[in-house]
């Protein structure tokens, strides 16, 4: 949870240069919709319960979870808007992490063909 308030910055940075967060959870939508209301994020969760858009980037671990519930792998992905995988950074287990402000800081030094800011 920590994590996901820490995309906030994150999530600003990216739409001033015309993008956005979305985070993708194997968890139920009414799970993902309490996550986002409580936390007040400002950005979406998507619910990927069948895993589908998890297993596409290599993200799923498979009975990884309690109970031998399919979980996602922890990942960060910058897809640009032609679905190019700009940068991507998969996580060994659970506590390897990047500092969001260390996210923040990669997504300011991108050069975008369509940024205003440059």
């Amino acid at each position: 949870m920590t994590e996901l308030v820490g995309l906030r910055a994150v999530n600003e940075e990216l739409q001033r240069r015309g993008g956005r967060v979305l985070a993708v959870s194997v968890d139920p939508p009414s799970r993902s919709r309490e996550v986002v209301q409580n936390r007040k994020l400002g950005f979406s969760i998507l619910a990927d319960e069948s895993g589908d858009i998890l297993r596409k980037y290599g993200l799923l671990h498979e009975g990884g979870g309690p109970g031998k519930k399919d979980v996602a792998l922890p990942a960060h992905v910058l897809v640009a808007r032609d679905r190019q995988i700009l940068w991507k950074r998969q996580s060994a287990r659970v506590q390897d992490r990047p500092n969001p402000e260390d996210l923040e800081a990669l997504v300011r030094g991108l050069r975008l063909g369509d940024d205003s800011s440059e």
